[in-house]
């Protein structure tokens, strides 16, 4: 996941699927469809970006300038990414992480449940536990984390701001779900 050239060869619980749906159920439309794999960081960058691609922008033109709409701060989508392909249980065989696009949500799926005494209300004061250690130190090396338990009160801070709507945090059968939601109200 760090050095191979084909890590998925070795190991296809690897790599994310991406949907992006017309609508607010997975059975609707569905707009885009990807499958990215590869070492851990070009994963993460290749991700961030069919993601940024796949968001509309609305702007409106006051006067002379035209102001977009920001409905997932940049920060927030990286914050999520990341968390999501270094806490993933790998050990679960052949299921990759899912990310599901919706009219008026992400939904960032990760195969297995929390690690130990983890909860999703824990998880909103900070408290953290590296499953994948080795993964987690290599992407604080590269610059994607600091590795602080900071990720989701942050992700919760910024969609507060910009939707009014708190990120849901759930279990789901064997799967950690992490809902970011997009403002109701108009432009």
């Amino acid at each position: 996941m760090i050095f191979g050239k084909m890590p998925s060869n070795s190991l296809p619980q690897n790599g994310i699927s991406f949907a992006h749906f017309n609508g607010n159920d997975i059975s609707d439309e569905l707009i885009d469809k990807k499958v990215i794999e590869g070492r851990i960081q070009e994963i993460a960058e290749s991700t961030l970006t069919i993601i940024k691609n796949n968001i509309l922008t609305p702007s409106t033109i006051k006067d002379l300038k035209r102001t977009e709409k920001e409905d997932y701060p940049l920060i927030v989508l990286r914050e999520a990414l990341v968390n999501i392909l270094v806490h993933k249980n790998y050990s679960i065989y052949g299921s990759k992480i899912r990310i599901f696009m919706f009219n008026d949500r992400i939904e960032f799926r990760s195969p297995g449940r929390l690690p130990n005494t983890v909860t999703t209300e824990k998880m909103k004061v900070c408290v953290s536990f590296a499953r994948n250690p080795f993964l987690v130190k290599y992407m604080e090396n590269m610059r994607f984390i600091d590795q602080l338990g900071r990720g989701i009160p942050m992700i919760i801070k910024n969609m507060m701001s910009i939707s009014n709507i708190e990120p849901k945090l759930q279990e789901l059968g064997e799967e950690f779900i992490l809902t970011i939601y997009k403002s109701k109200s108009k432009f």
